[in-house]
C-alpha cells in the first residue's frame, strides 16, 4: 500500500471508530443495522489493504459513505472530506465546486511530484493546497 492509500486507510479506520462510538450513543438505531454497517467497514478496509486496484473497493466505499449520510445524518460530520474525494462517484455530490477544484489540483500536484521524484508526500501537498501550512 502506497503512502497516499495508507493516508486514506487511516482516515477510514478513524471514521469506523467514530461511527462505532456514535452508534452506541444512538438509542434509536437498530443493532443489526449498525452491525451490518461495521461489517461493511471491515470489508472496505480489508480490500484497501489487500489490493492496489482501486476498482476492487471504490464501489463498496461509495456505498458505505452514502449509507452513513442517508441513514445516520447525525454521524455525517465524522466523515472526513478527503474520504468523499477518495471514493468518488456519488460521494462527489457532497463536495462543493471549490473543494473539487482543490482536490483536482492536489491530485495533479501529487502525481506530478511522484513522477518527477518518485516520492510524493500526500499530506504535505494537501496541507499546502488547502492553505493549512
Amino acid at each position: 500500500m502506497n503512502q497516499r492509500t495508507q493516508y486514506f486507510h487511516l482516515l477510514l479506520q478513524n471514521l469506523k471508530q467514530s461511527v462505532e462510538t456514535g452508534l452506541s450513543e444512538l438509542s434509536a438505531h437498530e443493532p443489526e443495522a449498525g452491525e451490518e454497517l461495521l461489517k461493511r467497514f471491515d470489508l472496505v478496509l480489508g480490500r484497501i489493504a489487500a489490493t492496489s486496484d482501486r476498482e476492487d473497493y471504490l464501489g463498496d466505499g461509495q456505498d458505505l459513505l452514502t449509507r452513513i449520510i442517508a441513514l445516520y445524518p447525525q454521524l455525517t460530520p465524522a466523515i472526513h472530506r478527503d474520504l468523499l474525494w477518495f471514493f468518488g462517484g456519488d460521494c462527489l455530490h457532497f463536495l462543493s465546486d471549490e473543494e473539487l477544484d482543490h482536490y483536482q489540483n492536489l491530485e495533479e500536484r501529487y502525481y506530478q511530484q511522484a513522477r518527477d521524484s518518485g516520492d510524493a508526500d500526500y499530506r504535505s501537498l494537501r496541507a499546502q493546497e488547502f492553505g493549512l501550512h
